[in-house]
């Protein structure tokens, strides 16, 4: 279990953590059985679930949370009108943040071959949106070099309102850059993603889809960080870690985004704060 120190760095932040959940079977059940209701949620979107999984995720977990906030892949949109609609179901069940990524989609279903295009789309017309989060690589992409990668964001901060950074183990790594970032006047407030409780059979399985092979590196480094994934990893050493620049303005850390992996349980038994 996480010490009281970081439990409170981590659930003392204006609004409190986000905690990032898989649309899958029993998901809303056991998010409200592990959950306090004055949690934000974030829904995630992949081609193996399917854009309508988040929506439908989301909207029956928004009545019994603070904020949910599902993911949408630019690539998963069908056509305008299914962006219509969606933002539309959306607006019905006061759900008005989203999240925009690519998508993992190989061939693009419709219009948007990428985030930025969805962005600029929703600039352009009335949607109910209130705020809009886009992703954050400080260790890089599988995907993506990391010329395209800074281009890429560099042009979607106009339109965000807000980033969260990739999972990533080694604070020092986010810190740095997060400095090169504001020194090169981006203002957007950031959210640190910090993996929740895992074991790291799972994690290495999903590692080089969301481009934590550096960190993976890193935890080889640090041996006593790698025995403690392997029981199950407690965020405590990271949040604390980061909460000597929390307040710090030059910074403009606007708090913690959880990589749950849906180990709600588990999460409940080892974070004591939720």
């Amino acid at each position: 279990m996480m010490d009281q120190q970081s439990a409170a760095a981590l659930f003392n932040q204006t609004g409190g953590p986000r905690f990032e959940l898989i649309p899958a079977n029993g998901i809303v059940e056991r998010a409200i059985a592990a959950l306090p209701s004055h949690a934000t949620l974030t829904i995630t979107c992949s081609p193996t679930n399917g854009i309508d999984a988040t929506i439908d995720t989301s909207i029956a977990l928004a009545p019994r949370f603070a904020q949910v906030i599902p993911h949408i892949a630019a690539r998963m949109i069908r056509s305008e009108e299914h962006l219509i609609t969606m933002l539309d179901r959306l607006a019905e069940h006061n759900v008005h943040e989203i999240f925009i990524v690519g998508g993992d989609q190989e061939k693009p279903l419709g219009p948007y071959h990428h985030g930025l295009e969805l962005l600029q789309s929703l600039a352009t017309h009335e949607n109910g949106l209130h705020r809009i989060g886009i992703p954050a690589y400080p260790e890089g992409h599988p995907h993506i070099d990391t010329d395209t990668l800074n281009q890429d964001f560099a042009a979607k901060a106009p339109y965000a309102h807000y980033a969260v950074t990739q999972m990533c183990f080694d604070p020092g790594q986010v810190l740095a850059w997060l400095q090169e970032k504001r020194a090169s006047g981006l203002q957007l407030p950031c959210y640190l993603g910090i993996p929740g409780p895992v074991k790291l059979d799972k994690l290495l399985r999903i590692a080089p889809r969301i481009g934590v092979t550096d960190s993976l590196r890193f935890l080889k480094k640090n041996l006593k960080l790698s025995r403690k994934l392997m029981r199950g990893y407690d965020p405590g050493a990271l949040v604390n870690a980061y909460t000597p620049y929390l307040s710090e303005s030059d910074f403009c850390i606007e708090g913690f985004h959880v990589y749950t992996f849906n180990e709600l349980d588990t999460l409940k038994k080892e974070v004591g704060g939720v």
